[in-house]
């Protein structure tokens, strides 16, 4: 019962500043500019920040074998997430069922992801999300670009620097090497870090504030493509996960990741390819609110998984 209130907890702080995000964005204290910017320093400074400080006196106490499956593991439920992308909405609209499909395949790995994992798991858990965000960000830059963009080419630079990898390449020497950074790069680092879980929250309530509520009821497909990437993808990849058997700790983060919400991601490339940005809103505010039950279901089932 304690674990079912500390995951409940968690998930409802989260809520409250999403909340908060909600406010100020329809009391006009954060406007369009504004979020664009947050993001914008969020996938460019702050996420890399996370990755390292998650990695700063981890003390080398990870074993190898879980670090592989760390990689391993996020492909895993992308390849599931990808099958079941492909099963449905074959009739709708090329344009919509890009977008549908693209909130199928990719979960808020970071902005939702990271936090629920740093608060539920630990520093510990945060290191073995940091390679589902890698993963995440080389098949949203080259797969999920390609498919949004109509097969624009692609942008190998943004594929090789994207955040996970650039947070990866300062934070695996601190880890393998046990390198003691001076507290002068070491605090800013931290402080840095610290941003991640309230301004990517704020994010994700200023995304919903620009959805109208009425819209979400008229759109069934909002909710099939919400019980895909909420429910049946974790559920299929829960199976995996008790089949490997990971640690403890890799097995929960992995799980939240899987069970993560609709990718931001789906707003910022309807809007940059010119694809139904309305519907991209909608899958992103949609499958968060319902997150909130459902990612709380998943952590618990994972948890009593790897327990028993």
């Amino acid at each position: 019962m304690a674990a079912i209130l500390a995951v409940v907890e968690k998930v409802l702080v989260i809520m409250f500043l999403i909340l908060v995000g909600y406010w100020v964005t329809r009391r006009g204290m954060l406007t369009d500019r504004g979020a664009g910017e947050i993001t914008s320093l969020l996938i460019k400074v702050v996420t890399p920040c996370v990755i390292v400080n998650s990695f700063i006196g981890s003390g080398g106490s990870l074993e190898y074998s879980q670090l592989l499956m760390a990689v391993a593991l996020p492909a895993v439920w992308m390849a599931l997430s990808l099958g079941a992308s492909l099963l449905v909405f074959r009739k709708e609209p090329p344009e919509r069922q890009k977008v549908l499909r693209f909130s199928i395949l990719f979960s808020n790995v970071g902005f939702m992801g990271i936090p629920l994992v740093q608060g539920i798991v630990g520093d510990k858990g945060v290191i073995y999300a940091s390679f589902g965000v890698v993963v995440f960000n080389i098949l949203c830059w080259t797969y999920g670009y390609s498919m949004m963009s109509g097969g624009a080419k692609l942008n190998l630079k943004t594929v090789l620097f994207n955040p996970g990898i650039v947070g990866l390449a300062f934070g695996l020497p601190i880890y393998f090497f046990q390198l003691q950074l001076p507290a002068i790069v070491a605090e800013p680092i931290g402080y840095l870090a610290d941003l991640n879980t309230p301004l990517a929250m704020l994010v994700v309530g200023s995304y919903i504030a620009k959805v109208e509520l009425h819209s979400f009821v008229s759109d069934m497909s909002v909710y099939t493509a919400s019980f895909f990437r909420l429910l049946v993808i974790p559920m299929a990849f829960l199976g995996v996960l008790m089949l490997v058997g990971p640690s403890e700790e890799l097995f929960v983060s992995s799980m939240i990741q899987a069970a993560a919400p609709v990718a931001a991601n789906a707003v910022l490339f309807a809007v940059q390819y010119k694809r139904d940005s309305a519907l991209a809103s909608k899958l992103v505010a949609a499958s968060t609110v319902l997150s909130i039950i459902t990612i709380p279901v998943m952590t618990i089932l994972a948890q009593a998984a790897c327990r028993g």
